[in-house]
Order: C-alpha cells, then sequence, then structure tokens
C-alpha cells in the first residue's frame, strides 16, 4: 500500500472522495477529512528549494 494515502493520525488507510470542489482525502477510522501528505510534502520540498536558490541573492541585497 501506498504510504501517502495512510492517515496521519492513525495510519488507517484513507479512502479518496470527489466533491464539486475537487479531490479530498477522508479518514473513515477518524472521520476526518485529511490533506494529501504526498502533494504537500512536495509543495513544500519545491518551495525550499526555491528559497534556498533565492538567499544568497537576498543576502547581497541586505
Amino acid at each position: 500500500m501506498n504510504t501517502s494515502t495512510l492517515c496521519p493520525c492513525c495510519s488507517e488507510p484513507l479512502l479518496r472522495h470527489a466533491r464539486r470542489g475537487g479531490v479530498y482525502w477522508f479518514c473513515p477510522h477518524c472521520h476526518q477529512e485529511m490533506p494529501n501528505l504526498a502533494l504537500t510534502l512536495t509543495a513544500a520540498h519545491k518551495m525550499q528549494r526555491l528559497v534556498d536558490r533565492l538567499s544568497p541573492d537576498l543576502a547581497r541585497l541586505a
């Protein structure tokens, strides 16, 4: 099983649900909507790489 589809709270498998606003993950054990951590972590990693790349330029401007 793909670990990105496990609940971050209880580690139970998440169910993929769809609604007008898009797709989301739902934990039937916790009865809560859960974030897609794989996408969240990927976005955070991309943001960190951008910050790391821009930091030397920003330091020169200061």
